[in-house]
């Protein structure tokens, strides 16, 4: 089951077909073409069955005191994840993308031992699922699959490019800061008033580490940035693109050893140590360098794939579709009520005294 699960949840649950041809009962459209109210309410049963595989048939109780919205939250979910599967798939229907047969052969194989189990075959027709709709599940799980390859060999630099990727992220340096937060509690910007009491803090702060304080205890007191305060303020080492530009601007500017005064930026105001600047080899970075190019170059062309579509979503079409029924526990009284007292002061008396215990 987990196997089988863990094929089909990476992106059943944002399934649409594309052999459909009606708009009428259509929840969305993308370039042109229907995700219907009877493919989403199959991926609506498909998320309650593969939660409940998970968590247990409970499961909608403890959601449901979470967020007591949560079935118009799931409900607008998955109609986005079936918008971003359509546009792949139409985009792989165009470009001839395959299924990746390794993975659907895995698919059929796992779902055929499945449905032999009478337990786990159950479970699917509990929640009205049926086998044709899962072999679809498979199906574009595999065409997923290939596109994922698909992109992956599209975006796969070129000796000129990883080399001109090279020249501008050699550098790295070995940093740490301590953040004074200019923002409160729930992320929003403090007063002007506020900021400038933050900013006198800072230059405090400032004043004593060019005294000689020691960089770590006071980071470690004083930083807002908790992953980094717990290891004495250590960002590790970072390149280019990877921080904030007023925080990477000085810290590429600062000398080894050498500690700024404090920087402004949209997270409050930092001071910054560089620990160690460092220049990689070519030969030493190269495979990291490629794979970081890549993804960006993948995620690049997906952006693209995603914007050059025509998506319409019909989200008031979806408002009255329920499907999980959040079934209250109840709690029974630990004393047992099958003995009757002859005594009705005794009865009187239980009877105050259990509602007394109810209030």
């Amino acid at each position: 089951m987990k196997k089988l699960l863990s094929v089909v949840t990476a992106v059943a649950i944002g399934f649409a077909s594309v052999a459909c041809s009606s708009t009428k009962d259509a929840v969305a459209l993308v370039d042109g073409k229907p995700i219907t109210k009877q493919e989403f309410e199959e991926n609506l049963k498909f998320n309650k069955w593969a939660m409940e595989q998970q968590y247990g048939d409970k499961v909608w109780e403890q959601v449901e005191k979470q967020n007591p919205d949560f079935q118009n939250s799931i409900k607008a979910n998955v109609l986005n994840q079936m918008v971003q599967s359509r546009i792949v798939l139409n985009y792989a229907e165009k470009n001839n993308i395959k299924a990746d047969e390794a993975q659907l052969k895995q698919f059929n194989d796992n779902l055929k031992k499945t449905l032999a189990d009478k337990t786990k075959k159950a479970s699917f027709d509990k929640d009205g699922l049926t086998e044709e709709a899962l072999k679809k599940y498979g199906e574009q799980a595999a065409i997923m699959t290939a596109f994922s390859n698909y992109v992956a060999k599209k975006a796969e630099p070129t000796e000129t490019e990883l080399k001109e990727y090279y020249e501008k992220n050699k550098e790295k340096v070995d940093a740490s800061h301590i953040l004074l937060s200019t923002t409160d509690a729930s992320g929003k910007p403090m007063t002007e008033e506020k900021k400038a009491e933050v900013k006198k803090k800072a230059d405090e702060l400032y004043n004593q580490l060019k005294n000689g304080a020691d960089f770590a205890k006071l980071a470690k007191a004083n930083s807002a940035d908790p992953g980094s305060a717990q290891n004495g303020g250590s960002l590790g080492e970072f390149g280019k693109g990877k921080m904030v530009k007023e925080f990477e601007d000085v810290a590429f500017s600062l000398k080894e050893g050498e500690i700024s005064k404090p920087v402004a930026s949209q997270y409050g105001y930092h001071i910054i140590k560089v620990n160690k600047k460092v220049t990689s080899k070519y030969n030493d970075v190269k495979d990291e360098l490629k794979s970081e190019l890549t993804q960006t170059k993948a995620q690049e062309l997906i952006k693209k794939i995603q914007e050059s579509s025509t998506v319409e979503k019909y989200e008031d079409k979806i408002k009255d579709i329920k499907f999980v029924e959040v079934k209250k526990s109840t709690t029974t009284d630990s004393k047992s009520t099958d003995s009757k007292s002859t005594d009705s002061k005794s009865t009187d008396s239980s009877t105050t005294e259990k509602k007394s215990e109810d209030k």
